[in-house]
């Protein structure tokens, strides 16, 4: 009698270790897909900065939209990965932030 318990725990034991297994994955996958989803976005905010802090520098501003940017072709465009980005890059205690919009990514602590 103990031994068919100690098949089934064995048993119950790789079926767990399997689901676990494939949640890990699962859940690897899902974080990589989003990483490489949002690449691009990060990638222009990265690049709004570079550009933008002379410009607020130059111009004595705390904050400058991305649709001031192009304007004054500090930036060639603002769509990334297909998508229209509006935005803006504010100055905070001696820090710049950029936040955008594009599509369904926005930057945390983005306002309208």
């Amino acid at each position: 009698m103990q031994s068919v318990n100690l098949k089934q725990m064995r048993r119950i034991s790789v079926v767990w270790g399997i689901i676990m297994f494939l949640l890990v994955v699962g859940v690897t996958i899902i974080g990589i897909i989003y990483k490489n989803e949002t690449k691009e976005y990060k990638k222009f905010e990265t690049e709004l900065l570079e550009k933008a802090e002379n410009y607020l520098i130059g111009n004595d501003l705390n904050k400058v939209s991305i649709s001031e940017l192009k304007e004054q072709n500090i930036i060639e465009t603002s769509i990334v990965n297909e998508k229209e980005c509006e935005g803006y890059i504010l100055k905070k205690d001696e820090e710049y932030k950029a936040y955008v919009k594009c599509g369904k990514y926005k930057t945390k602590g983005y306002e309208e």
